[in-house]
């Protein structure tokens, strides 16, 4: 009576009724979410009015198509107490609901914890932590250590499990062979729950039929380490019931296979009330060191990806300043040339220079004939000699004007007259040799003709006599295009500089961080 009431109030108050096929109605369980993340694919759901008695844990582990569902289903119809008369069974729901509400996740791709609470009528009072996982090998993961990691996770999460009771390996009860892969799967997950799991782990037949067990032998061969055999004959779960007298030896077979079942169930939980549980404190704490030792070394290589980036960059900047430096070093913004510049030069008093404009050079450098001093005391030179030679002209003139006068006047007329001569001779002398200055030849060539300096060709009469005569002069040029250039590369070269020096700053801080993830790496 206890549990017909159990699993009238349990349809009333955790259910919805999804199917009634031939007579068999089928009720979706409505589960209460305990704990979710949706970022690791993990979820922890309640089944029925919780309670703060002890928990059993069992972890179900096989490969996609194994039939864990079907497992998992039929233990919470066994913990429910349905009989195989009864028109009705539970279901769990095959799909998680996620927080788009457009968006449908299969419930196989998560690890979810289903705790079944203890109510009355159920016949051990104990609740129930029912974990199931993905399937190993299924296609809709993206990789294989997919469901490795996602029980990582689970493990090292606070989701409530400290202590597993059970590791239940399922597997058809017809597979009479093992692959690499398989082998593989199975050493990952026992390296990740630790090597005592063996002592808690039990084998679930599937699709049991008959007393088929080639499984065993290739379980055993594999190498993994079991407790105890359970046959599991779960595929008249949702069968129709058999109506009518002409049914009766097939209903009467079908109610064989089911008690069957039951029993096998019976003796699964049974044996899991003796079993002793695994503590998983360690091991979860192993599993997080081994995580942090994964994230720690991946933080590694990133960083060690990044400071080899860095020193890439400097230097292929150093490159490019270096070829910038050979451009600027290649660069002439300045030059030095020499240009004629008309400026006083310390010539000797008495001098001048013929200086051609068109030309813009000093061609000649002569005395200067305006000179009074030169005129009477440079007999040795070209000046000189014309005024000397003016004197004695103008004497003989003077001294026959006065020769005249003494005649007129006898012999003091002649001394008088001699006098004369002699002044006036020697004042039309200095003027007559001052013109005859320019009739001499070393300056006559200068005023009349084509010059004959080297490098002009010009008439005299273009030359200006000046006392300034045309020198050359070095000035500095600047090329406004190549400074141009150059300051474009000078700039350049300045931000090239500093980025590199901005990069060696990041690389240094790359430095610590390695330095600091060596230090986690050693503790981990």
């Amino acid at each position: 009576m206890e549990n017909a009431e159990l699993k009238k109030n349990f349809i009333e108050n955790y259910c919805v009724k999804v199917k009634d096929e031939e007579g068999l109605i089928t009720y979706e369980i409505n589960t209460e979410v305990n704990h979710k993340d949706e970022d690791g694919k993990i979820q922890v759901m309640s089944i029925g009015p919780v309670n703060e008695g002890p928990i059993k844990s069992v972890l179900l582990l096989g490969e996609t198509g194994a039939g864990k569902t079907r497992v998992l289903n039929t233990m919470i119809n066994h913990l429910l107490g349905v009989n195989f008369d009864d028109n009705f069974r539970f279901q769990l729901k095959d799909y998680v609901e996620s927080d788009d509400l457009l968006q449908v996740e299969s419930q196989t791709e998560y690890i979810t914890a289903y705790i079944v609470s203890h109510q009355l009528g159920m016949p051990i009072e104990c609740n129930y932590m029912l974990i199931d996982t993905p399937g190993f090998g299924d296609t809709r993961m993206n990789h294989d250590k997919v469901p490795i990691e996602r029980l990582t996770i689970f493990l090292t999460s606070n989701c409530g499990i400290d202590d597993l009771n059970c590791v239940a390996l399922v597997a058809k009860a017809n597979q009479n062979r093992v692959t690499s892969y398989q082998i593989q799967m199975l050493e990952d997950f026992t390296s990740v729950l630790g090597s005592n799991i063996g002592d808690i782990t039990q084998l679930l037949a599937t699709f049991a039929t008959d007393d088929n067990s080639a499984v065993v032998d290739v379980v055993k061969h594999a190498g993994v380490q079991f407790v105890n055999l359970y046959q599991f004959d779960n595929g008249l779960l949702y069968d129709p019931l058999c109506d009518g007298l002409l049914q009766n030896h097939k209903h009467a077979y079908l109610t064989y296979r089911w008690n069957r079942m039951q029993a096998e169930y019976t003796r699964f939980f049974e044996e899991l009330q003796r079993s002793i549980p695994v503590n998983l404190k360690r091991t979860g704490d192993l599993l997080l060191e081994k995580k942090l030792l994964e994230e720690t070394k991946i933080e590694m290589i990133d960083v060690v990806k990044s400071m080899d980036r860095i020193i890439n960059i400097i230097n292929n900047k150093h490159k490019e300043i270096k070829k910038i430096e050979d451009e600027v070093n290649r660069i002439t913004v300045t030059t030095r040339r020499e240009i004629p510049v008309k400026a006083e030069y310390p010539m000797t008093s008495g001098y001048h220079v013929h200086n051609c404009e068109t030309c813009q050079k000093s061609c000649k450098i002569c005395d200067d004939p305006k000179n009074l001093r030169a005129a009477v005391a440079g007999t040795g030179t070209g000046v000189g000699t014309a005024v000397f030679s003016g004197i004695i002209t103008s004497l003989i003139s003077g001294g026959v004007m006065g020769a005249e006068v003494g005649v007129l006047g006898g012999p003091v007329g002649v001394a008088i007259g001699a006098g004369i001569g002699c002044g006036i001779g020697l004042a039309t002398g200095l003027a007559t040799g001052l013109v005859l200055r320019k009739t001499k030849a070393s300056c006559l060539s200068s005023l009349y003709g084509q010059c004959t300096s080297d490098g002009c060709s010009h008439d005299m009469k273009s030359h200006k006599i000046e006392t300034r005569m045309y020198i050359m002069e070095e000035i500095i040029v600047t090329d406004d295009n190549e400074k141009a250039k150059y300051d474009d590369f000078k700039n350049t070269l300045r931000q090239l500089r500093t980025q590199v020096e901005e990069n060696r700053s990041t690389l240094n801080d790359f430095e610590e961080d390695v330095l600091q993830i060596a230090h986690a790496l050693l503790r981990h």
